[in-house]
């Protein structure tokens, strides 16, 4: 059985920059806290937690000597409050985040629409709403107000491929607008990885996704690759004794970018040991 992993694979500069910065404050004795995952994948966090950071989703009630922003961003408003509430603040927000955080609030100030291909409810999107007073975050297209030009944006974890057919499908919907900004705010690293994922789910029989349940990066690549082979989701290399993975000629790995390296290349040592 021949084993094929992707090019680009483990942590993307965000997630890495984050975990980094985590680890050398705790490893300074420093008690560091947050409110919520500072990356979408379980054995991650777990490391992060048993080194010691402090995890409470009630924001009122955390206390600590380092606040950490994770890379989802935060709303400006809780920002404010955690500057208040904290001396010292490791903002750890992904800096392509952060650029669609801006690029969006330009758009609105301009009297445009702010349309955002996303997920309602996902932490990236929800910092987002304090930054923009009325965006409207849909994954699929919906009528707008014809009276304004629209500012279409996306979800920095969303499908390059999944955005452009939602921006196809918004116009057609609206063709009486007059005027569309499209701005591209797609994670480039998570865009090589669609295109590798879509061209190993072509040269091989089975794709094995290494990832977070939880992550929409990952998830994305999940769909990307059952459009043309059979696939497997693991977060834990260990899931994949589970499976019957034997006379296959050939099984491709790709991974989400909150994926630690060693994981993959975990993965990849089991599949090795198969015939």
């Amino acid at each position: 059985m021949k084993v094929k992993k992707a090019k680009d694979f483990g942590f993307c500069f965000g997630v890495e920059r984050a975990v980094n910065e985590i680890l050398k404050i705790l490893d300074s004795g420093k008690v560091v806290v947050t409110d919520g995952d500072i990356v979408h994948n379980s054995r991650v966090m777990n490391f992060l937690i048993e080194k010691g950071l402090v995890i409470n989703k009630n924001f009122d009630d955390i206390e600590g000597e380092v606040f950490a922003i994770r890379a989802h961003g935060v709303a400006l408003e809780k920002f404010r409050k955690i500057k208040e509430k904290f001396r010292n603040i490791a903002d750890l927000t992904c800096p392509i985040v952060k650029s669609l955080f801006e690029e969006a609030k330009e758009c609105e100030d301009m009297g445009y629409t702010v349309v955002v291909f996303g997920k309602d409810g996902h932490a990236e999107m929800e910092a987002l709403k304090g930054h923009v007073k009325k965006p409207v975050i849909i994954r699929e297209p919906i009528k707008l107000d014809d009276t304004r030009p629209v500012c279409v944006l996306s979800q920095t974890t969303s499908s390059w491929i999944e955005y452009k057919e939602f921006i196809a499908k918004l116009i057609f919907m609206n063709f009486s607008i007059k005027e569309f900004k499209i701005l591209n705010t797609v994670c480039p690293v998570t865009v090589e990885r669609e295109y590798e994922t879509e061209k190993l789910s072509k040269e091989c029989d089975l794709i094995v996704v290494v990832g977070g349940k939880h992550s929409a990066n990952t998830g994305k690549l999940y769909r990307i690759a059952e459009k043309n082979a059979s696939v497997i989701w693991v977060e834990d290399p260990n899931e994949l004794r589970r499976y019957s993975i034997d006379n296959l000629g050939c099984v491709g790995i790709v991974s989400g970018t909150s994926t630690p390296k060693e994981d993959v290349e975990k993965v990849y040592e089991i599949l090795s040991r198969r015939d």
